[in-house]
């Protein structure tokens, strides 16, 4: 799962506690039974955490990104970035309304109302919008974060890979090498001879297509390097193999 992928997922999930939120503040001044009303506000608190919690986590991973990346934002990511202080500082001012200056407690409400409309909007322009165009992850040759992975228990975002294409080992060595590494590796579940599934697709003529089978992303030697270092669906990462390893693979792949 890329970082993007990640990210989009949480602003899903995101979701959750600010429609929650909305909710509950809507049950307390809406005029909630007065029995129910600490036990309302303790949920509202308690979604309130969750969804700061996950916000600060997606920064997190948005700062890290672009510290490691260097590159400059898209308009919509600027939109994006704006939308996010924006929130952050809106609710600073709510709990301070709240707990510190009593006298605009009433102006809470309108806050709260606010801090979930912006809400929805940034989850639309940023998850949403990730998600959409690449069909819930399927579709990766729009994902910028494809060059990039977590790392460490602090989960630093790092490099992996970068857009230049390298050219393809021909010479006779890497092939032997990569044919082995292939039985060794990946025969189990790929059949290099044809294109029949086995448990992945088979790879008969892999390179030579428009596309790659499943992810459908380029048929190139750099798509395949993505697939190994970030694989879809059941298929697990190669992401140890050494760069030697991983172009003596990819020149055996492109003699089948």
């Amino acid at each position: 799962m890329t970082i993007f992928h990640l990210k989009a997922l949480l602003s899903l999930v995101l979701l959750l506690p600010a429609v929650y939120s909305m909710y509950t503040m809507f049950q307390v001044f809406g005029g909630a039974v007065a029995d129910n009303v600490a036990r309302i506000k303790l949920r509202h608190k308690a979604s309130g955490y969750l969804f700061l919690l996950i916000v600060l986590f997606i920064s997190y991973l948005c700062v890290g990104f672009a510290a490691a990346s260097k590159a400059e934002p898209s308009p919509r990511a600027v939109i994006h970035i704006v939308l996010a202080l924006a929130i952050l500082t809106l609710i600073v001012i709510k709990v301070l309304f709240i707990h510190r200056f009593r006298q605009f407690y009433a102006q809470a409400k309108t806050i709260g109302i606010v801090i979930g409309i912006m809400s929805i909007v940034m989850i639309g322009i940023s998850g949403g919008y990730f998600l959409t165009m690449t069909r819930f992850g399927q579709d990766r040759s729009v994902d910028k974060s494809l060059y990039y992975q977590l790392r460490g228990p602090l989960l630093t975002v790092v490099r992996t890979g970068g857009p230049g294409r390298l050219p393809i080992r021909t010479d006779r060595q890497s092939i032997e090498l990569g044919r082995t590494l292939f039985a060794a590796r990946c025969s189990t579940c790929h059949d290099p001879l044809s294109t029949r599934t086995i448990v992945g697709p088979g790879l008969k003529g892999i390179l030579k297509g428009r596309v790659l089978p499943k992810s459908n992303n380029p048929a190139t030697a750099e798509s395949i390097r993505f697939q190994l270092r970030q694989p879809m669906g059941s298929m697990p990462s190669f992401a140890y193999l050494t760069e030697d390893e991983m172009e003596d693979l990819i020149a055996y792949l492109n003699t089948l």
